[in-house]
């Protein structure tokens, strides 16, 4: 009865720890349905004009002030990855307010 129970003990934490697995890490070039993007690698962003900013960074996510001459200067870029394939990006304008809804940006595609 003890070994089938530390067998089943077993069982579950392998399954939940495999579950749960997250993306690995935000670091990519993310593109937006509009075409605007972000190339992301450690606190190191640069936008989609070629602005390069120094982002606060995590693993799955990023923030950051939007540079002079940029559409949205001022504001706050948001983002949080959902998975390998998604990040959800929030813009914060320079008076505090969202702006519009969550987007959901996608890696971009190479260019051939």
């Amino acid at each position: 009865m003890m070994k089938r129970n530390v067998t089943l003990i077993a069982g579950l934490l392998i399954a939940l720890t495999t579950q749960g697995a997250s993306a690995d890490q935000i670091d990519g070039a993310w593109c937006s349905p509009d075409g605007k993007s972000v190339t992301i690698n450690g606190r190191n962003v640069v936008t989609s004009r070629g602005t390069a900013v120094d982002a606060n960074y995590d693993r799955h996510h990023i923030d950051f002030i939007v540079p002079a001459g940029e559409p949205d200067e001022g504001g706050q870029f948001r983002a949080d990855q959902l998975n390998d394939n998604q990040i959800r990006v929030i813009l914060i304008e320079a008076n505090g307010k969202q702006k519009g809804e969550p987007e959901i940006w996608t890696p971009c595609k190479p260019v051939s």
